[in-house]
Order: structure tokens, then C-alpha cells, then sequence
């Protein structure tokens, strides 16, 4: 094997000054600390080559990459070619590893292959010329502590995609910066005729008066950007840290400056799926926030790589404990009483969608808005502070991971799968209810079964998530019989059939209100909802449930179950106990063993109550209530120290 090293390395050596039109490693090649190469040709690492590098490494061409790259602990890798107009890294590994990378070119730059991931251990220095992050091509930096980037005249650009609709906002925070901090005017350039003009876009523009609508590109018969898209100034906006809700927003216009991981807004230019261009020297490190508790904030992913949400929340606990991102529903008006829209929730159970009108074109299903693991590039997110203290972005949560709608998406689009799990990890289960109000607004919240976790049936900080934007008209847990609050998540550890969730449920409307099983996963037994006053269990794994409710609060009356025979676990009376039916205008209630009873009501099939006595009533054996109400099925639900019974009569 050290021959095989030493050959090899005299072979790229000897290779630098002949006009050779291709390197090729096919078995190791190690360039060792303290040592300087050159490659003056395309250099092709092979799918059974191993690149080692902890050198001087010069590439004046093309880096392909379809072999392994090990993660170097020195050196820097340089592009530098004066021949070449433009550098491309690629591979079928899609990804490599650098230690220091410098762009040193007087060209026009190095162009990084769409779904490549570009690692990089320290720093990263773009002293001539551009490097292109093309399509979800990815930038990641691992080392610990703060920014080592250094930039001359060299810029990064990567593109995302927005919203199509003017009316619909897009919570943003840009992956570059100039000189330490972002603005829009220098910083975002029109993505339009990135796939021909990659290294030359053009600035945004920017227009503020009525009707207060971005415009899209003027292109010419080539897809060429003749007049730059327009952004409208007037919905441009950052949330600092503060507790006043909507009154929290600040205005900002194209040239303020933003401190890397801060979030801002922006609508629309109508065009499908616009691409935008960030340029500029790339974030990276560590970014610290400091909130009191209750305190919002809209901050963002700040790289210009994904960011994993389960290792940015864990990693910040003490202080919050889920993130919530703006997910346009559809909004055809500026006017703010008819924005369609909500916040998604993730938290470390999992993400759910916000409550939105699904049947909208251009938003889809409501899972189809479930909120992903990875944070997509340049997306902005709100976080909540539990306690006061600091939160920080740092590079150990960046992750190599395209938007693939199955782990990563950017919110914009609906077009997504349901997430995968590794056969490695521990089992985790989940249930999403639906509930859909005559609006037919759909919320859906997230039931998960988590057998790492210690997480119990009492609040847990980081798997439990409250609702940041509850409508009128809800579904939501009740965790801890606390019915001032109002969770989408809840997580608890390993399944048990014998667990009993209470599901709150809120009525201003009359009409069709439906429970439903949105889905589940990874799990397999019948998912019931029970009705703890009309003692019955409806399956919402066979079909919808539509309670048939007058306007009010439900708050103690649904349970979500898994057992049908839950319905008889409040029954504490023996059965021969009591004797409850209907006869001849009357209720009776024969007390055969003169149970001391404490409370009697009366319901109809819609759960309304209609009827209830008093203790004084109670002191007979035999009790005799006059009814004369029209016929149908009643509930008579009795009451003792003993526990508590419905009966079911017919008039």
C-alpha cells in the first residue's frame, strides 16, 4: 500500500508538466502536511480512489468526485485556474471534503454541481472570483466557535425559491453577508436566468406605492433578464425580540442592515416559484440571541446549508422548546383580515401543518406543509422563550440535506412525501388527527410515540408544542387537564393501549364540524375517539367523525383512545347496583343498594345537557323524574363517591 501512495504521488507530480488532459485516482492519493501540488488537468477521483489531502493543494480545472474524500485536519485546497472561464466541482458521491478552501481565480469562478455537498473543516476564503452553489448545492462548514470566513473580491451565491402568490409572505434570513451584516439592496439578486447567467444575476429592484405588488422579471426570447424583478418595499418587515404580538413588527426597508440569523418578510412577485440569488461572503459559526421569557423573535436559518431543527432545539431547551414557520395558505387580499395562512409547529416529536383551507390551488394537502427536520436554506422561523437566557445557531446543527420534501423544504410549494425512518432507530409511531370546521379550515395535530424519550402524559418541555395562532374554531390537546392551553404536539414515550389523550374541541359556528384521521405512521392499531358524556367510541381509522354540536367549549367531553373498552373504565358501580329506564312519562332510578348519590344529569344524543337534579332529589331508593321531552336516545349520567355511570334510555 505505500508503494501505491508514493507511486501515485509521483505521478501527479510528473503529470503537472505534461499536457496531459485528464488525472485520475483509482487507489489513494495523500498529499501530506507541508507539501504543495499541482494539478494542471481535470482531476477525476474514482469511485475506488480515496483522496487524502492535508497539503497545498492546487486545482487549476475540474474536481470530480466519485470516490471518498477524507476529512482532512490541514492544508487548503485551491481553485486558481487562469485558463479555465469557469471551475465545476461535481461526482456521483455528491459531496467532498476540504480543510481550508480558497477561490483565487482572475476569471469567473468555481460552479458546485446541483445536490452537491461542499464540506469544508475551517475556513473559507474567496479572495478572486465566485463560487456558485448551483440549484440545492450545499456549503458546510464544521469547525467549533466563530466566523473564520475571509473574503476579497469573491462572493457566494445560492439561489431559493419563494412564494408565487403577491399577496403571500415568505419569512426569509439571508446565508451571506457583506462585511458582517445583509441587506437587500447589495445582497438579493434576481434568480430568474440563474440556469444561463449563474455568476451574473441582477440586483432586485424595488417599488413601494399602490397597488403594493411585486413584479416579476421581464425576460427576453433567450430567458434572459432584461428589466430585474420587482420587490415591493412596503412588506418588508423584522420581528426583534419582543412580547407584543403583532404589534411586535418592525419595519425595514431595502437597505437595512441584518445581523446574520436574522429573520425578515417578503411578499410575491406572481411568478411561479421565483428564484432569487443571496451573494455575498458566506455565515458561519456560531450566532448568539439573547430573549426574556415570553419573548418572540423571528430569526432564520442563517448558512448556507440546511439546519437541523431537532439539534438547534435540543441544543437551546433551556431556553425554547419548538419554532414556527409562516406558511401562506392562499391569501388574495393585503388586507390583514384576509390573510389565509398559519404557523406550522416543530418541535423533537415531530411537525405539523398550520390550520389552512386545503382545497386552495396552489397549497394542497395539509400534510403536504409538514414541517421538515432540516430547515431549508435562507428560511425564517419564530422562536418563543420559555425562560430568559441565550440561544445560539451554531455550525455542529448545519447539515448537508437537499430539499427533497421528504427531510427538507423550503415553504413555498405543498409537493412532499412522508418521512422515512431508519431501520437502525428505534421505532417511533404517529397519528395525525384532523379537524375540519364548516369553513372547512383543516388543523391537524400530532399525536407521537416516541420509546427513547422519558416523555410521560404530564408537559414535556421540547414534545410538547402549544399553538402559536389558534382560530376560533379548534382542536387541541389537553395536557395536564389544563384547559386555558391549547397544544398541536404532544409526545410521549412508548405506546400503551390503556392511555387516554383528551381532546379539546372549541365551536363558534353552526355547520359540519369533521374528526378525522389525517394518518398515521408506523402504526397499526384502531384509533378511537370517545365521547366521555354519551359514553361511545366512534373509529376514526374506519371513518370521519362529525359531532353534530351547538356553538360552545368542549373541554372535557373527547378522548382519543385505542381501546374500545376505555369506555368502562369510569364505571365503578357493581352492576346490580343501580337500575336506570324509562317508563310511562318518567325516569326511574332504582338505588337497589342505596348508594349515597351525589349528582344527576340528563343529555341529549347531541351531548346538550337538559336536565339536572339536586342533591336533596337524590335520597330514595327509588327516583322518579317526570320526562316528557320528544323521543329520541337520552343519556342519564349518575354520579357517587364510587364513580360515575351513563345510561342509555330510550322515551
Amino acid at each position: 500500500m505505500k508503494s501505491n501512495k508514493f507511486s501515485l504521488f509521483c505521478l501527479v507530480i510528473f503529470l503537472n508538466n505534461i499536457s496531459y488532459s485528464q488525472i485520475s485516482n483509482k487507489g489513494i492519493l495523500q498529499v501530506k502536511s507541508s507539501t504543495t501540488v499541482y494539478f494542471g488537468n481535470e482531476y477525476i477521483n474514482e469511485s475506488t480512489g480515496i483522496h487524502n489531502n492535508d497539503g497545498e493543494l492546487y486545482i487549476n480545472s475540474n474536481f470530480v468526485n466519485n470516490g471518498t474524500t477524507s476529512v482532512p485536519t490541514s492544508g487548503t485546497t485551491y481553485f486558481n485556474s487562469t485558463v479555465n472561464d469557469i471551475q465545476t466541482i461535481s461526482g456521483t458521491t455528491n459531496n467532498t471534503n476540504f480543510y481550508d478552501l480558497e477561490i483565487n481565480k482572475t476569471l469567473t469562478g468555481v460552479s458546485v454541481a446541483n445536490n452537491f455537498g461542499l464540506i469544508v473543516a475551517n475556513k473559507v476564503n474567496l479572495l478572486d472570483g465566485d463560487l456558485r452553489l448551483t440549484g440545492e448545492a450545499q456549503l458546510i462548514q464544521t469547525h467549533l466557535g466563530i466566523n473564520a470566513n475571509t473574503s476579497g473580491t469573491g462572493s457566494l451565491l445560492r439561489d431559493q425559491q419563494g412564494t408565487t402568490n403577491v399577496y403571500g409572505f415568505n419569512y426569509w434570513s439571508s446565508p451571506v453577508n457583506s462585511s458582517g451584516t445583509f441587506s437587500l439592496n447589495g445582497g438579493l439578486f434576481d434568480g430568474s436566468d440563474a440556469a444561463i447567467n449563474s455568476f451574473t444575476p441582477q440586483q432586485v429592484l424595488f417599488n413601494y406605492g399602490s397597488p403594493y405588488n411585486g413584479l416579476p422579471s421581464v425576460l427576453d426570447g433567450s430567458n434572459n433578464v432584461l428589466t430585474s424583478l420587482y420587490v415591493n418595499d412596503y412588506w418588508l418587515y423584522t420581528y426583534p425580540k419582543s412580547n407584543l404580538g403583532y404589534y411586535g413588527w418592525v419595519k425595514m426597508d431595502n437597505n437595512t442592515l441584518l445581523n446574520p440569523g436574522v429573520g425578515f418578510t417578503m411578499k410575491g412577485t406572481g411568478t411561479t416559484n421565483q428564484n432569487y440569488v443571496f451573494k455575498g461572503t458566506p455565515n458561519n459559526g456560531a450566532y448568539t440571541f439573547t430573549l426574556v421569557a415570553n419573548e418572540s423573535q423571528l430569526l432564520g436559518n442563517p448558512y448556507p446549508s440546511a439546519l437541523d431543527s431537532e439539534k438547534f432545539i435540543t441544543d437551546n431547551l433551556s431556553v425554547i422548546d419548538r419554532i414556527n414557520i409562516w406558511v401562506d395558505g392562499g391569501s388574495n387580499s393585503h388586507y390583514l383580515a384576509n390573510y389565509l395562512g398559519g404557523y406550522s409547529v416543530q418541535n423533537l416529536t415531530g411537525g405539523v401543518a398550520p390550520s389552512i383551507i386545503a382545497s386552495i390551488s396552489g397549497v394542497g394537502l395539509a400534510s403536504g406543509i409538514i414541517p421538515k427536520q432540516y430547515i431549508a436554506v435562507a428560511q425564517g422561523f419564530f422562536v418563543t422563550a420559555l425562560t430568559s437566557g441565550d440561544i445560539s445557531l451554531e455550525n455542529s446543527q448545519r447539515a448537508f440535506q437537499t430539499e427533497d420534501g421528504v427531510q427538507s423544504n423550503f415553504y413555498k410549494t405543498s409537493n412532499t412525501k412522508a418521512s422515512e425512518q431508519s431501520s437502525t432507530e428505534e421505532i417511533e409511531s404517529f397519528i395525525r388527527i384532523g379537524y375540519e370546521d364548516p369553513e372547512l379550515f383543516h388543523r391537524q395535530i400530532l399525536l407521537g410515540f416516541l420509546p427513547s424519550t422519558n416523555a410521560d402524559l404530564d408537559f414535556n418541555v421540547g414534545y410538547d408544542a402549544l399553538m402559536m395562532d389558534p382560530r376560533e374554531d379548534e382542536a387541541f390537546f389537553i395536557i395536564e387537564n389544563d384547559q386555558t392551553k391549547k397544544y398541536v404536539i404532544q409526545g410521549v414515550g412508548a405506546f400503551d393501549n390503556s392511555y387516554e389523550f383528551p381532546i379539546g374541541l372549541i365551536i363558534t359556528q353552526s355547520g359540519t364540524h369533521k374528526i378525522m384521521l389525517d394518518a398515521v405512521e408506523n402504526f397499526t392499531e384502531p384509533v378511537y375517539i370517545k365521547d366521555n358524556v354519551l359514553h361511545t367510541a366512534y373509529n376514526l381509522s374506519e371513518s370521519s367523525f362529525s359531532p353534530n354540536l351547538s356553538p360552545g367549549e368542549y373541554l372535557d367531553r373527547f378522548s382519543i383512545v385505542f381501546n374500545s373498552q376505555a369506555l368502562n373504565n369510569t364505571d365503578a358501580f357493581i352492576e346490580n347496583d343501580l337500575r336506570v329506564y324509562y317508563v310511562n312519562n318518567n325516569i326511574i332510578i332504582n338505588n337497589i343498594n342505596n348508594i349515597k348519590l351525589s349528582h344527576v344529569e340528563i343529555f341529549n344524543e347531541l351531548g346538550q345537557q337538559i336536565m339536572e337534579l339536586n342533591t336533596s332529589d337524590l335520597n330514595q331508593q327509588k327516583i322518579k323524574i317526570p320526562f316528557t321531552h320528544q323521543k329520541g336516545l337520552y343519556i342519564v349520567k349518575v354520579q357517587s363517591q364510587e364513580g360515575k355511570k351513563g345510561f342509555k334510555i330510550i322515551n
